[in-house]
């Protein structure tokens, strides 16, 4: 995986075959540190070592990189993963944080496009992204809201994906983050 956006998807992803339908992310970034929080209401894990890339849940091949590779990569830069199911209903919290500033930090990459790419992908998922700035947070993305806001049942429409994608694409350069260049 060449970005952290490629993380992210892939976090994605493996929430919604865990039959996750609620996705909560929280991104900041802060001093050169970049935390993501992504938190599902799926099935969680039972997998001891999830980050093991011989360890899968997939049925379809005996491998799992994603994980091992995000951990790697945050690792490399005195970063950190951490993988805990939730106590109190079903469901996985995956953090991670990568210190930016480091040599083997990877790009952020378009992190707007991963999360209209979810919704593109599986139009059911309810998303929430949220920015961290200052230690409060804001609220960028509310899937369930702007349906609701809309009178829509999914956001596949691309006028609507792309004004989507700029508006976080907006948020995001607020607090640090830029696609093209990596940081500002």
């Amino acid at each position: 995986m060449k970005t952290i956006a490629d993380h992210l998807f892939d976090i994605l992803e493996n929430s919604v075959n865990a039959n996750a339908n609620k996705i909560i992310v929280k991104l900041s970034y802060y001093n050169k540190i970049f935390s993501a929080q992504i938190i599902d209401n799926g099935v969680g894990t039972d997998l001891i070592n999830i980050t093991d890339p011989f360890v899968t849940s997939k049925k379809t091949r005996k491998v799992g990189l994603g994980l091992p590779l995000l951990k790697s990569t945050a690792e490399a830069t005195g970063g950190f993963l951490k993988i805990t199911p939730l106590k109190e209903k079903p469901g996985t919290c995956v953090e991670f944080k990568i210190d930016m500033s480091h040599i083997d930090a990877r790009p952020f990459g378009d992190i707007p496009a991963v999360f209209t790419d979810a919704l593109l992908s599986w139009p059911e998922l309810n998303l929430e992204v949220i920015i961290i700035k200052s230690k409060k947070e804001k609220k960028i993305l509310d899937t369930v809201k702007l349906k609701k806001e809309l009178k829509i049942y999914n956001l596949s429409d691309i006028e609507i994906l792309n004004y989507l994608k700029e508006e976080m694409r907006r948020e995001l350069n607020e607090i640090g983050i830029d696609q093209q260049f990596g940081t500002i």
